[in-house]
C-alpha cells in the first residue's frame, strides 16, 4: 500500500497555503501527502472539514499505515476524542506555543487544570512531538511531561524582499510596526506606552488589528493609540493578501513586539531576513532562541528609553548579520531537508 502522510491544519490561510506549497515543491518525502483544513468551503489542493465530527469521520476512514501530523493542536474537544481513538498512536504534532502557555497561567480554574491533564495525556500518546524553538520544547517537556520533544521550525516561505529601501527624510516618517494581530496576547497597550515618548516625532505607528481579537479589545487599543499618537496611528483592520502584507513588511522600518510568548513568526522572520531592527521581550523563548543562534535582537523594554535619532541609527546600520543567519537557519532551502527527514521517519 502507498505510504501516506496527512497534514491537518486549522483555518489559518496565511499558514496552511504556503506550507502546502512548501511540502509539495520543496519538501517531498517518499510518501503521498494529503492536506486537510478546517474551512466551511472546499479549497483547491485540500480536503476540507467543517467541524470535529467531520474531522473524526475522515480520521476513522484512514488506513492503519497512514501517518497524521497536526500543525498546531488547540481544541480540547479534539483531544478528548483522540484519547478514545486508536488513531492517536499514528499521530504526531507540531506545537505552535500558544497551546503550552495556557498551562502556565497562575490561578487557573478547575476546568483549566482538567484541560491541562487532558492535553498531557493525549500528547504522550502521540508518536512524535515537535516545537518551533528550544524554549518551547523545554516548556512542553515541563508542562506536558513529554520526554522527547524535538525542535523543528517552520520556514519563511515566499517572502519577497525589495532591494531599494525607502530612506528616511524630513518628509518620510519612521514607520514602526507594533504586534502582528488583534490578539490580546500582543499586549498592544504596553507596547504603545513604551513608544509614547516619540509621539511628537516624525513617525507612524502601524498596527495589524485584522484578525484574532475581540472587537471590544480592538476598540480599546485603537482609542488608546489615537489618544497617544493621533493621526500618526494607522490601524490595519482589513485582511491583506500575501502580496500586500509583504509590501507592508517591506515598507516598515522596525517592529516592536510586547507579547510574552512566541507569536508572529512570519513577521519576525521577515524582519530578520530584511535586516530590520526587531524588539522582543527578553523573557520569551523566541528572544532566547534567536539570540542563541547569533541574531541581533533588541529588548522591548529598551525602546522606551531610545530617542528618535537612536532608532534612526539602528535602521542605518550596515554590519547587520541577521539576513545571512536567516538564510542559514529559516529559509525553505535551509529547512526542507529537516522537514523531509522528519516526515520520512514517521513511517520508520
Amino acid at each position: 500500500m502507498t505510504k501516506r502522510i496527512i497534514h491537518i491544519f486549522a483555518d489559518t490561510p496565511h499558514h496552511y497555503k504556503p506550507m502546502q506549497q512548501f511540502f509539495e515543491q520543496q519538501c517531498r518525502p517518499d510518501a503521498e501527502q494529503l492536506f486537510w483544513v478546517k474551512t466551511p468551503e472546499s479549497i483547491p489542493n485540500f480536503v476540507n472539514y467543517k467541524n470535529n465530527a467531520e474531522l473524526f469521520a475522515l480520521l476513522e476512514s484512514t488506513a492503519k499505515e497512514d501517518q497524521i501530523v497536526f500543525h498546531g493542536s488547540f481544541d480540547m474537544h479534539v483531544w478528548k476524542k483522540l484519547l478514545l481513538s486508536s488513531v492517536t498512536k499514528r499521530c504526531s504534532c507540531v506545537l505552535w506555543g500558544a497551546e503550552l502557555y495556557r498551562h502556565t497561567r497562575r490561578k487557573r480554574t478547575i476546568k483549566e487544570r482538567v484541560v491541562h491533564v487532558l492535553h498531557a495525556l493525549v500528547i504522550n500518546r502521540y508518536k512524535q512531538v515537535f516545537a518551533l524553538n528550544k524554549g518551547d520544547a523545554k516548556l512542553a517537556q515541563r508542562v506536558l511531561f513529554k520526554r522527547n520533544v524535538k525542535v523543528l521550525p517552520y520556514p519563511l516561505i515566499g517572502m519577497k524582499v525589495e532591494q531599494d529601501r525607502e530612506q528616511l527624510t524630513s518628509e518620510k516618517p519612521l514607520k514602526i510596526l507594533v504586534g502582528n494581530s488583534a490578539s490580546a496576547s500582543n499586549n498592544h497597550i504596553d507596547a504603545l506606552n513604551k513608544l509614547a515618548h516619540l509621539a511628537n516625532e516624525n513617525i507612524e505607528i502601524i498596527m495589524p488589528l485584522n484578525y484574532g481579537g475581540e472587537q471590544s479589545y480592538i476598540d480599546e487599543v485603537v482609542k488608546h493609540a489615537t489618544t497617544l499618537f493621533g493621526d500618526k496611528f494607522i490601524a490595519i483592520t482589513e485582511m491583506l493578501n500575501k502580496q500586500d502584507y509583504d509590501k507592508l513588511l517591506n515598507d516598515v522600518h522596525l517592529t516592536v513586539f510586547a507579547q510574552h510568548r512566541q507569536q508572529g513568526l512570519y513577521v519576525a522572520y521577515a524582519m530578520l531576513l530584511m535586516g530590520k531592527p526587531m524588539f522582543l521581550l527578553s523573557d520569551t523563548s523566541s528572544y532566547n532562541y534567536l539570540t542563541e543562534l547569533g541574531f541581533e535582537i533588541y529588548k522591548t523594554d529598551e525602546v522606551a528609553s531610545m530617542s528618535y535619532s537612536e532608532l534612526n541609527n539602528l535602521i542605518s546600520k550596515d554590519n547587520n548579520r541577521n539576513p545571512d543567519l536567516m538564510n542559514q537557519h529559516f529559509t525553505e532551502q535551509a529547512l526542507a531537508p529537516k522537514w523531509r527527514n522528519m516526515l520520512e521517519q514517521l513511517h520508520g
